[in-house]
């Protein structure tokens, strides 16, 4: 079978259901070592629910969102939920858990970050491209976690684009035995200073910022066995490359 590239279509996707998350970020005894840590951790994952949810208010009142007033709604609806989500798994995150690794399709992982995703890339008006390999590997991974993850990158690509002009692009491949993953965007690019403290905790050179995405991603990453190359040139976007161990084919 060929290798296939196809536009998102999102009604495809099933919706993602919110996990504990914060017990998946921090274990037990971390939680009460940093709660300065732990504090700043939540406010960037909620930040993510309440720009969608400025978004749409701004859209609902622009001559434009009439046309789409349910389509707004909902966007605000489900947004509310995924708060009230993160607050309900912060009371539950202070009972200890094990992290659990279990294998997973890169494909179905990538596709449940895009639902996650889905209502910002609707309205910044992002066009999604898949080239997904023919032969779905298999990873070992905290599933959870790592969509977190890939959440975080994606997000970070769709602020980085302009809207009704950004391209986001998902590719996978098997390359000397290694799963390879590839979140590309078209957007402004980040700098070769910045680059060099791209996965720093609190750098960011976004507007209201708080530079925690990228490091929380990182830690992830590292605990998941996988590693992860950045290419980007100033306003010729930037490119997330993301290699697993230990994959299968199917």
């Amino acid at each position: 079978m060929d290798a296939r590239t196809s536009e998102v279509d999102f009604k495809k996707i099933r919706s993602y259901k919110s996990a504990n998350l914060f017990k998946f970020l921090f274990p037990h005894k971390k939680v009460h070592k940093e709660p300065d840590q732990f504090a700043s951790a939540l406010a960037h994952e909620v930040r993510n629910p309440l720009a969608t949810i400025n978004l749409a208010v701004q859209m609902l009142k622009s001559p434009a969102g009439v046309l789409d007033h349910k389509l707004y709604l909902d966007m605000i609806i489900k947004a509310s939920g995924r708060i009230n989500d993160l607050i309900t798994d912060l009371l539950k995150s202070w009972q200890p858990d094990e992290m659990q690794f279990e294998k997973y399709t890169i494909h179905e992982l990538l596709d449940e970050a895009l639902a996650m995703t889905e209502d910002r890339i609707l309205l910044k008006n992002i066009m999604v491209r898949k080239d997904y390999s023919s032969l779905d590997c298999k990873i070992l991974v905290n599933k959870q976690k790592i969509k977190i993850a890939f959440v975080n990158i994606i997000i970070n690509a769709i602020d980085a684009m302009h809207s009704g002009k950004g391209v986001l692009k998902l590719i996978t491949r098997s390359i000397n035995g290694k799963c390879v993953i590839e979140i590309a965007d078209n957007g402004i690019g980040i700098s070769k200073e910045n680059l060099k403290n791209l996965f720093t905790p609190y750098f960011t050179d976004k507007a209201g910022g708080m530079g925690l995405g990228l490091s929380t991603t990182i830690d992830i990453l590292k605990t998941n066995h996988a590693t992860v190359d950045v290419q980007s040139e100033g306003g010729k976007g930037t490119r997330f490359i993301l290699s697993f161990e230990g994959i299968q084919q199917s």
